[in-house]
């Protein structure tokens, strides 16, 4: 599955402006592309603006035009809302018609996030392609135990692990850390997509988005810094190989 990872260097709030620059950015997509993964709140930067959920829909109708157009699914998180409430949500697009989506569990109590956002509370697991996909996002890389990997009597739940973010910089050591720990305590890939820049609290952010295999190397990264579509493929005949030369899986609780 060939994967390009969308750093974004996004401007807070410039709605228009982001979405004229990822068009175009994108329009460059190659053509062979199954998943293209972009940063937590990708439209709008990570806030708890509740009025900024009004640009939700077109978020959402541009990853749908995406998926569309370059036939290929696409995630990234938005915030929304629902019947008065509001959530971080990672939707997964595949085309106009097939959206999914993974409700944030961990909000970030150093922000107001946790204060007037609603948290998920189930674990989402995507089948695309004959891939089986968990999506998480930012925050929740810490806490692994909520979307660990189980095994059945075929293998592991899923084979890939797709974390989009807003990690800052103060920070940004530990989420290389904590992806290379998911990638090896969960058996799979993990795509890990954060966003570049400096926000409106003068928050800096230098990307570090990475796919990293079941071993917890690296195969791909980002340069850090800039805005740029990275690509890798990952392969799923090398994965199965790992896991029934060094089951693991078959130990967990």
């Amino acid at each position: 599955m060939k994967s390009a990872i969308f750093q974004c260097d996004t401007r807070n709030q410039q709605i228009d402006e982001n979405l004229v620059r990822y068009n175009r950015i994108l329009s460059s997509l190659e053509t062979d592309t199954d998943l293209v993964v972009m940063p937590e709140m990708f439209l709008t930067g990570f806030t708890a603006n509740i009025r900024q959920a009004k640009y939700a829909p077109l978020g959402l109708e541009f990853m749908k035009q995406v998926a569309k157009t370059k036939n290929t699914a696409i995630c990234g998180s938005l915030l929304v809302e629902e019947n008065g409430k509001y959530y971080n949500r990672h939707y997964f697009v595949e085309d106009e018609n097939t959206v999914f989506h993974y409700d944030k569990r961990h909000l970030f109590s150093l922000s107001n996030e946790a204060k007037v956002l609603t948290a998920g509370t189930e674990k989402r697991i995507i089948n695309y392609r004959g891939w089986n996909i968990c999506l998480i996002t930012c925050y929740d890389l810490r806490f692994g135990y909520s979307f660990h990997n189980a095994a059945g009597n075929d293998g592991p739940n899923y084979d890939l692990i797709v974390c989009v973010a807003s990690w800052a910089d103060v920070r940004v050591n530990v989420w290389d850390i904590l992806l290379r720990a998911r990638a090896i305590e969960n058996q799979c890939y993990v795509l890990g997509c954060n966003r570049c820049g400096i926000d409106d609290t003068n928050l800096t952010y230098s990307g570090h988005s990475v796919a990293l295999n079941y071993k917890g190397d690296v195969i791909a990264r980002a340069n850090d810094t800039k805005e740029e579509i990275t690509y890798v493929l990952l392969e799923r005949k090398p994965l199965l190989d790992f896991r029934n030369a060094f089951p693991v899986w078959k130990d967990w609780d």
